[in-house]
């Protein structure tokens, strides 16, 4: 499945325990807002309300995340994560008509308990 920006070639590499082992590993490299976007876009695969082929796209989003070896390596200082958090950014400049209260809140809450 390929969408006109390839987002959904990486849904194959997401996976529920390498997404949480690799938010442990970087969270306090990434901020507390590129930490809530992705608990954000993490929340809303499981909200059926959400498209299937929306959810498709955010899993991409989170498996393109949880690649070493994707465009900018993330092991480079400093600019390892731009195009990750770029890649975040533009979908969750999309989801905004997905993002209920509750799921800011799971987020929200998510992101305290890893950041702390």
């Amino acid at each position: 499945m390929r969408t006109e920006d390839g987002v959904l070639d990486y849904s194959k590499h997401f996976s529920e325990p390498r997404f949480f082992n690799k938010l442990g590993r970087v969270a306090g490299l990434l901020g507390q807002n590129v930490l809530f976007s992705l608990l954000i876009l993490y929340y809303l695969l499981f909200d059926k309300s959400v498209p299937l082929k929306v959810r498709s796209i955010f899993m991409g989003a989170l498996g393109y995340f949880i690649l070493p070896t994707d465009l900018v390596a993330d092991f480079l200082p400093i600019i390892g994560f731009a195009d990750d958090i770029a890649l975040i950014s533009y979908v969750i400049a999309n989801a905004m008509e997905y993002i209920t209260p509750e799921i800011k809140e799971k987020a929200r809450e998510r992101t305290s308990r890893l950041i702390n």
